[in-house]
Protein backbone atom coordinates (compact mmCIF):
# COMPACT_ATOMS: atom_id res chain seq x y z
CA UNK A 1 0.00 0.00 0.00
CA UNK A 2 1.15 3.55 -0.78
CA UNK A 3 0.30 6.42 1.60
CA UNK A 4 0.97 10.10 0.96
CA UNK A 5 0.24 13.04 3.27
CA UNK A 6 -1.35 16.29 2.08
CA UNK A 7 -1.95 19.13 4.59
CA UNK A 8 -5.21 21.05 4.40
CA UNK A 9 -6.14 24.29 6.17
CA UNK A 10 -7.58 22.60 9.28
CA UNK A 11 -6.76 18.93 8.70
CA UNK A 12 -4.42 16.43 7.08
CA UNK A 13 -5.45 14.23 4.16
CA UNK A 14 -3.84 10.79 3.84
CA UNK A 15 -4.24 9.34 0.33
CA UNK A 16 -4.19 5.55 0.37
CA UNK A 17 -3.66 3.24 -2.60
CA UNK A 18 -3.91 -0.55 -2.33
CA UNK A 19 -5.49 -3.06 0.04
CA UNK A 20 -6.31 -2.25 3.67
CA UNK A 21 -5.81 -5.82 4.90
CA UNK A 22 -3.91 -7.61 7.67
CA UNK A 23 -0.59 -6.84 5.98
CA UNK A 24 -1.14 -3.09 5.79
CA UNK A 25 -3.59 -2.28 8.61
CA UNK A 26 -0.85 -1.59 11.16
CA UNK A 27 1.03 0.60 8.67
CA UNK A 28 -2.11 2.67 8.08
CA UNK A 29 -2.61 2.99 11.86
CA UNK A 30 0.99 4.15 12.26
CA UNK A 31 0.50 6.78 9.54
CA UNK A 32 -2.60 8.12 11.29
CA UNK A 33 -0.76 8.25 14.62
CA UNK A 34 2.23 10.02 13.05
CA UNK A 35 -0.10 12.72 11.71
CA UNK A 36 -1.72 13.11 15.13
CA UNK A 37 1.66 13.35 16.90
CA UNK A 38 2.53 16.03 14.36
CA UNK A 39 -0.31 18.11 15.78
CA UNK A 40 -3.20 17.27 13.43
CA UNK A 41 -6.36 16.18 15.22
CA UNK A 42 -8.56 16.15 12.10
CA UNK A 43 -7.60 13.37 9.68
CA UNK A 44 -9.22 12.62 6.30
CA UNK A 45 -8.46 9.31 4.58
CA UNK A 46 -8.83 9.42 0.79
CA UNK A 47 -10.06 5.95 -0.20
CA UNK A 48 -10.31 6.55 -3.96
CA UNK A 49 -7.39 4.14 -4.50
CA UNK A 50 -8.37 1.52 -1.89
CA UNK A 51 -9.86 -1.57 -3.53
CA UNK A 52 -10.27 -3.82 -0.46
CA UNK A 53 -10.80 -3.46 3.29
CA UNK A 54 -10.83 -6.34 5.77
CA UNK A 55 -12.29 -6.60 9.28
CA UNK A 56 -8.82 -5.91 10.68
CA UNK A 57 -8.65 -2.74 8.60
CA UNK A 58 -12.05 -1.64 9.90
CA UNK A 59 -10.83 -2.28 13.45
CA UNK A 60 -7.86 0.05 12.96
CA UNK A 61 -10.12 2.78 11.57
CA UNK A 62 -12.54 2.51 14.49
CA UNK A 63 -9.74 2.57 17.06
CA UNK A 64 -8.37 5.86 15.75
CA UNK A 65 -11.87 7.26 15.14
CA UNK A 66 -12.68 6.77 18.83
CA UNK A 67 -9.32 8.13 20.03
CA UNK A 68 -9.70 11.31 18.01
CA UNK A 69 -13.31 11.82 19.06
CA UNK A 70 -12.15 11.65 22.68
CA UNK A 71 -10.05 14.80 22.12
CA UNK A 72 -12.64 16.61 19.94
CA UNK A 73 -10.80 15.55 16.79
CA UNK A 74 -12.16 13.64 13.82
CA UNK A 75 -11.32 10.80 11.44
CA UNK A 76 -13.25 10.52 8.20
CA UNK A 77 -13.10 8.89 4.77
CA UNK A 78 -13.53 10.79 1.52
CA UNK A 79 -13.97 9.55 -2.08
CA UNK A 80 -14.47 5.88 -1.15
CA UNK A 81 -14.14 3.40 -4.00
CA UNK A 82 -17.17 1.28 -4.89
CA UNK A 83 -15.64 -1.77 -3.17
CA UNK A 84 -14.86 0.01 0.11
CA UNK A 85 -18.18 1.89 0.18
CA UNK A 86 -20.00 -1.44 -0.08
CA UNK A 87 -18.06 -2.80 2.93
CA UNK A 88 -18.56 0.35 5.01
CA UNK A 89 -22.31 0.31 4.30
CA UNK A 90 -22.56 -3.37 5.17
CA UNK A 91 -20.75 -2.77 8.47
CA UNK A 92 -23.00 0.21 9.30
CA UNK A 93 -20.02 2.58 9.40
CA UNK A 94 -20.56 4.73 6.33
CA UNK A 95 -22.91 7.16 8.08
CA UNK A 96 -20.24 8.46 10.46
CA UNK A 97 -16.96 7.60 8.68
CA UNK A 98 -17.74 9.12 5.29
CA UNK A 99 -16.45 12.67 5.69
CA UNK A 100 -17.91 15.81 4.20
CA UNK A 101 -15.79 18.44 5.89
CA UNK A 102 -13.72 18.17 9.05
CA UNK A 103 -14.91 19.83 12.23
CA UNK A 104 -14.12 23.47 12.80
CA UNK A 105 -11.49 24.40 15.29
CA UNK A 106 -12.61 23.99 18.87
CA UNK A 107 -13.48 26.86 21.14
CA UNK A 108 -13.26 30.65 20.98
CA UNK A 109 -10.32 32.63 19.75
CA UNK A 110 -7.52 33.21 22.22
CA UNK A 111 -7.44 36.56 24.01
CA UNK A 112 -3.67 36.79 23.57
CA UNK A 113 -1.25 35.19 21.13
CA UNK A 114 2.40 35.20 22.14
CA UNK A 115 5.04 34.30 19.58
CA UNK A 116 8.38 33.04 20.84
CA UNK A 117 11.32 31.39 19.10
CA UNK A 118 10.48 28.00 20.62
CA UNK A 119 6.66 28.06 20.49
CA UNK A 120 3.40 29.86 19.90
CA UNK A 121 1.27 30.45 23.01
CA UNK A 122 -2.51 31.06 22.89
CA UNK A 123 -3.85 32.43 26.19
CA UNK A 124 -7.50 32.16 27.27
CA UNK A 125 -8.70 34.08 30.36
CA UNK A 126 -10.64 31.98 32.91
CA UNK A 127 -13.37 32.85 35.39
CA UNK A 128 -11.96 33.38 38.89
CA UNK A 129 -14.12 32.97 41.99
CA UNK A 130 -11.25 32.38 44.44
CA UNK A 131 -7.79 33.91 44.26
CA UNK A 132 -4.83 31.53 44.23
CA UNK A 133 -2.95 30.98 47.48
CA UNK A 134 -0.04 28.69 48.26
CA UNK A 135 1.52 27.27 51.43
CA UNK A 136 4.68 25.23 52.04
CA UNK A 137 4.55 22.67 54.86
CA UNK A 138 7.33 20.61 56.40
CA UNK A 139 11.11 20.85 56.11
CA UNK A 140 12.75 19.51 52.93
CA UNK A 141 16.20 19.70 54.56
CA UNK A 142 15.28 16.70 56.72
CA UNK A 143 15.40 14.54 53.59
CA UNK A 144 19.19 14.48 53.84
CA UNK A 145 19.64 15.57 57.44
CA UNK A 146 18.04 13.36 60.06
CA UNK A 147 15.00 11.96 58.27
CA UNK A 148 11.37 12.49 59.24
CA UNK A 149 9.45 11.55 62.35
CA UNK A 150 5.75 11.20 63.08
CA UNK A 151 5.44 14.81 64.18
CA UNK A 152 6.61 15.95 60.72
CA UNK A 153 3.67 14.35 58.89
CA UNK A 154 0.77 16.50 57.66
CA UNK A 155 -2.47 15.21 56.12
CA UNK A 156 -3.58 17.19 53.05
CA UNK A 157 -7.12 17.07 51.69
CA UNK A 158 -6.84 17.61 47.93
CA UNK A 159 -10.26 18.03 46.38
CA UNK A 160 -11.32 20.10 43.38
CA UNK A 161 -9.83 23.57 43.39
CA UNK A 162 -6.52 22.49 44.92
CA UNK A 163 -3.03 21.59 43.73
CA UNK A 164 -0.03 20.12 45.56
CA UNK A 165 3.31 18.36 45.14
CA UNK A 166 5.95 16.97 47.47
CA UNK A 167 6.77 13.74 49.32
CA UNK A 168 3.72 11.80 50.49
CA UNK A 169 1.68 8.60 50.41
CA UNK A 170 -1.88 7.34 50.62
CA UNK A 171 -2.62 5.80 54.01
CA UNK A 172 -3.82 6.15 57.58
CA UNK A 173 -1.17 8.19 59.33
CA UNK A 174 2.62 8.25 59.45
CA UNK A 175 3.16 4.69 60.69
CA UNK A 176 0.92 3.20 58.01
CA UNK A 177 2.76 5.16 55.28
CA UNK A 178 6.26 4.77 56.76
CA UNK A 179 7.59 2.50 53.99
CA UNK A 180 5.72 4.08 51.07
CA UNK A 181 6.58 7.80 51.14
CA UNK A 182 7.62 9.04 47.69
CA UNK A 183 6.92 11.73 45.09
CA UNK A 184 3.31 12.82 44.70
CA UNK A 185 1.31 15.45 42.87
CA UNK A 186 -2.32 16.56 42.92
CA UNK A 187 -4.51 18.86 40.85
CA UNK A 188 -8.20 19.33 40.15
CA UNK A 189 -9.42 16.66 42.58
CA UNK A 190 -6.92 14.02 41.40
CA UNK A 191 -3.84 12.84 43.32
CA UNK A 192 -1.04 10.49 42.20
CA UNK A 193 1.65 8.98 44.45
CA UNK A 194 4.70 6.81 43.73
CA UNK A 195 5.13 4.23 46.53
CA UNK A 196 8.70 3.36 47.52
CA UNK A 197 8.12 0.07 49.37
CA UNK A 198 8.89 -1.90 46.18
CA UNK A 199 11.32 -0.99 43.38
CA UNK A 200 8.71 -2.22 40.90
CA UNK A 201 5.75 -0.49 42.55
CA UNK A 202 3.41 1.35 40.20
CA UNK A 203 1.94 4.79 40.91
CA UNK A 204 -1.34 4.82 42.80
CA UNK A 205 -4.04 7.43 42.33
CA UNK A 206 -7.35 8.68 43.72
CA UNK A 207 -9.86 10.74 41.74
CA UNK A 208 -12.50 12.76 43.58
CA UNK A 209 -15.94 11.23 43.17
CA UNK A 210 -18.88 12.10 45.40
CA UNK A 211 -17.74 11.90 49.01
CA UNK A 212 -14.44 10.27 47.99
CA UNK A 213 -11.79 12.99 48.14
CA UNK A 214 -8.01 12.38 47.84
CA UNK A 215 -6.10 12.60 51.14
CA UNK A 216 -2.30 12.44 51.12
CA UNK A 217 -0.12 11.99 54.21
CA UNK A 218 2.90 14.23 53.51
CA UNK A 219 6.40 14.71 54.91
CA UNK A 220 6.77 18.02 53.10
CA UNK A 221 4.76 19.66 50.37
CA UNK A 222 3.78 22.79 48.52
CA UNK A 223 0.00 23.06 48.30
CA UNK A 224 -2.45 25.67 47.12
CA UNK A 225 -6.05 26.40 46.25
CA UNK A 226 -8.07 28.76 44.11
CA UNK A 227 -8.82 29.30 40.43
CA UNK A 228 -6.23 29.66 37.69
CA UNK A 229 -6.84 32.94 35.79
CA UNK A 230 -5.27 31.69 32.54
CA UNK A 231 -5.34 28.60 30.35
CA UNK A 232 -2.57 28.62 27.75
CA UNK A 233 -2.20 26.37 24.71
CA UNK A 234 1.35 25.98 23.43
CA UNK A 235 2.75 24.38 20.28
CA UNK A 236 6.43 24.02 19.48
CA UNK A 237 7.41 25.90 16.33
CA UNK A 238 8.44 23.38 13.64
CA UNK A 239 10.88 25.94 12.25
CA UNK A 240 12.88 25.89 15.49
CA UNK A 241 13.97 22.93 17.58
CA UNK A 242 10.47 21.46 17.50
CA UNK A 243 10.32 21.34 21.31
CA UNK A 244 9.44 23.63 24.22
CA UNK A 245 12.01 23.52 27.06
CA UNK A 246 10.41 23.45 30.50
CA UNK A 247 12.43 26.52 31.49
CA UNK A 248 10.98 28.48 28.54
CA UNK A 249 7.44 27.44 29.47
CA UNK A 250 8.03 28.57 33.08
CA UNK A 251 9.55 31.89 31.97
CA UNK A 252 6.52 32.62 29.79
CA UNK A 253 4.13 31.55 32.56
CA UNK A 254 5.71 34.09 34.94
CA UNK A 255 5.50 36.80 32.29
CA UNK A 256 1.85 36.08 31.47
CA UNK A 257 0.82 35.75 35.12
CA UNK A 258 2.19 39.22 35.83
CA UNK A 259 3.93 38.39 39.10
CA UNK A 260 7.21 37.04 40.40
CA UNK A 261 5.67 33.81 41.74
CA UNK A 262 3.42 31.46 39.76
CA UNK A 263 1.58 28.15 40.14
CA UNK A 264 0.87 25.99 37.10
CA UNK A 265 -0.60 22.68 35.99
CA UNK A 266 0.29 21.29 32.55
CA UNK A 267 -1.02 18.50 30.31
CA UNK A 268 1.56 18.02 27.57
CA UNK A 269 2.83 15.69 24.90
CA UNK A 270 6.49 15.08 25.71
CA UNK A 271 9.73 15.02 23.77
CA UNK A 272 11.68 13.78 26.81
CA UNK A 273 11.60 14.14 30.59
CA UNK A 274 14.62 14.68 32.83
CA UNK A 275 14.27 14.08 36.55
CA UNK A 276 14.57 11.77 39.53
CA UNK A 277 12.50 9.72 41.97
CA UNK A 278 13.09 8.31 45.44
CA UNK A 279 13.83 4.59 45.61
CA UNK A 280 13.32 4.36 49.40
CA UNK A 281 11.10 6.08 51.91
CA UNK A 282 12.95 8.79 53.90
CA UNK A 283 10.75 8.24 56.97
CA UNK A 284 12.77 7.69 60.19
CA UNK A 285 16.18 7.92 58.47
CA UNK A 286 17.83 10.46 56.19
CA UNK A 287 18.59 9.78 52.56
CA UNK A 288 22.24 9.67 51.56
CA UNK A 289 22.66 12.08 48.65
CA UNK A 290 26.42 11.62 48.27
CA UNK A 291 27.91 9.45 45.53
CA UNK A 292 27.88 6.44 45.35
CA UNK A 293 25.30 5.82 48.12
CA UNK A 294 22.85 8.18 46.40
CA UNK A 295 22.22 5.48 43.78
CA UNK A 296 20.52 3.37 46.46
CA UNK A 297 18.24 6.25 47.37
CA UNK A 298 17.42 8.04 44.14
CA UNK A 299 16.90 6.90 40.56
CA UNK A 300 17.90 9.44 37.91
CA UNK A 301 17.07 9.68 34.23
CA UNK A 302 20.51 9.16 32.68
CA UNK A 303 18.98 9.97 29.30
CA UNK A 304 15.75 11.59 28.17
CA UNK A 305 12.89 9.41 29.41
CA UNK A 306 9.24 9.00 28.43
CA UNK A 307 9.67 10.36 24.91
CA UNK A 308 6.38 10.55 23.01
CA UNK A 309 4.29 10.23 26.17
CA UNK A 310 1.64 12.32 27.90
CA UNK A 311 2.61 14.05 31.14
CA UNK A 312 0.70 15.84 33.87
CA UNK A 313 2.94 18.47 35.49
CA UNK A 314 2.21 20.34 38.71
CA UNK A 315 4.58 23.06 39.84
CA UNK A 316 5.37 26.39 41.41
CA UNK A 317 8.09 28.81 40.33
CA UNK A 318 9.46 32.13 41.52
CA UNK A 319 11.83 34.77 40.28
CA UNK A 320 14.15 35.66 43.19
CA UNK A 321 12.11 33.64 45.75
CA UNK A 322 11.73 34.60 49.40
CA UNK A 323 13.72 32.73 52.10
CA UNK A 324 10.52 30.88 53.12
CA UNK A 325 10.09 29.55 49.58
CA UNK A 326 13.74 28.94 48.77
CA UNK A 327 13.99 25.66 50.72
CA UNK A 328 11.31 24.14 48.44
CA UNK A 329 12.62 25.42 45.09
CA UNK A 330 15.66 24.81 42.91
CA UNK A 331 17.12 26.81 39.97
CA UNK A 332 15.59 25.81 36.63
CA UNK A 333 18.97 26.18 34.97
CA UNK A 334 22.54 27.29 35.52
CA UNK A 335 22.66 30.93 36.55
CA UNK A 336 18.87 31.37 36.34
CA UNK A 337 17.12 33.71 38.77
CA UNK A 338 14.01 31.54 38.44
CA UNK A 339 13.59 28.68 40.92
CA UNK A 340 10.94 25.99 40.64
CA UNK A 341 9.59 22.74 42.06
CA UNK A 342 7.86 20.54 39.46
CA UNK A 343 6.55 16.96 39.59
CA UNK A 344 5.29 14.99 36.59
CA UNK A 345 3.03 11.94 36.30
CA UNK A 346 3.69 10.08 33.05
CA UNK A 347 0.98 8.35 31.00
CA UNK A 348 0.93 6.44 27.69
CA UNK A 349 0.67 8.78 24.72
CA UNK A 350 -2.64 10.32 23.76
CA UNK A 351 -3.09 13.69 22.07
CA UNK A 352 -4.09 16.66 24.18
CA UNK A 353 -7.47 17.96 23.07
CA UNK A 354 -7.36 21.20 21.10
CA UNK A 355 -8.98 24.46 22.12
CA UNK A 356 -9.97 25.73 25.55
CA UNK A 357 -10.17 22.95 28.17
CA UNK A 358 -11.96 22.62 31.49
CA UNK A 359 -9.37 22.21 34.25
CA UNK A 360 -10.49 19.41 36.58
CA UNK A 361 -12.47 17.50 33.96
CA UNK A 362 -9.51 17.31 31.57
CA UNK A 363 -7.16 15.94 34.24
CA UNK A 364 -9.69 13.37 35.49
CA UNK A 365 -10.25 12.12 31.93
CA UNK A 366 -6.53 11.49 31.44
CA UNK A 367 -6.14 9.59 34.70
CA UNK A 368 -9.32 7.57 34.15
CA UNK A 369 -8.27 6.57 30.62
CA UNK A 370 -4.92 4.94 31.45
CA UNK A 371 -3.04 4.52 34.75
CA UNK A 372 0.19 6.53 35.18
CA UNK A 373 3.49 4.75 34.53
CA UNK A 374 5.69 6.74 36.94
CA UNK A 375 6.09 10.01 38.84
CA UNK A 376 9.22 12.17 38.53
CA UNK A 377 10.66 15.21 40.26
CA UNK A 378 11.74 17.23 37.21
CA UNK A 379 15.14 18.89 37.27
CA UNK A 380 17.74 20.07 34.77
CA UNK A 381 20.89 17.97 34.32
CA UNK A 382 23.50 20.63 33.60
CA UNK A 383 26.62 18.54 34.22
CA UNK A 384 29.43 19.34 31.72
CA UNK A 385 29.73 16.72 28.96
CA UNK A 386 27.50 14.10 30.67
CA UNK A 387 24.42 16.25 31.34
CA UNK A 388 21.29 15.41 29.34
CA UNK A 389 19.76 18.90 29.62
CA UNK A 390 16.20 19.57 30.71
CA UNK A 391 12.64 18.39 30.11
CA UNK A 392 11.29 19.16 26.64
CA UNK A 393 7.62 19.27 25.66
CA UNK A 394 5.96 19.41 22.25
CA UNK A 395 2.47 20.82 22.78
CA UNK A 396 -0.19 20.97 25.42
CA UNK A 397 -2.33 23.00 27.79
CA UNK A 398 -1.17 24.95 30.84
CA UNK A 399 -3.35 26.45 33.58
CA UNK A 400 -1.49 29.15 35.49
CA UNK A 401 -1.79 32.10 37.77
CA UNK A 402 0.23 34.50 39.89
CA UNK A 403 0.69 33.79 43.60
CA UNK A 404 1.06 36.46 46.30
CA UNK A 405 3.95 34.33 47.54
CA UNK A 406 4.59 30.95 49.14
CA UNK A 407 3.89 31.19 52.87
CA UNK A 408 5.08 28.70 55.48
CA UNK A 409 2.37 26.61 57.09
Amino acid sequence: MHISQHPREDSVELRLTGRLDATWAEHVGDSIETAVRGGSHHIVLNFAGVNYISSLGIGVLMKHYQRLRAVNGSLGICDPSTATLRVLNAAGLAAFLIATETAARVGPAAARVIERAEATYHAYPQAVARALTCTAVGDPDKLAHGGFAEEDARLLTLGAGTFALGIGAFGEGFNDCRDRFGEFLAAGGCAVTLPTNDLHALPDYVVEEGVLVPHVETLYAVSGSGDFPWMVRFDANPGGCGTVPLSALIDNAIELAGGDTVAFVVLAETAGLVGAALRQSPATRSASLEFPAVRDWVSFTTERASERSLALLVGVAARNPSPDALAFLRPIGSGSAVHAHVHAAVFPYRPVQRGELAFGKSIAQVIAATPPATVLHLMADTRPFDGVGETDLVRGACWLGALPGISRG
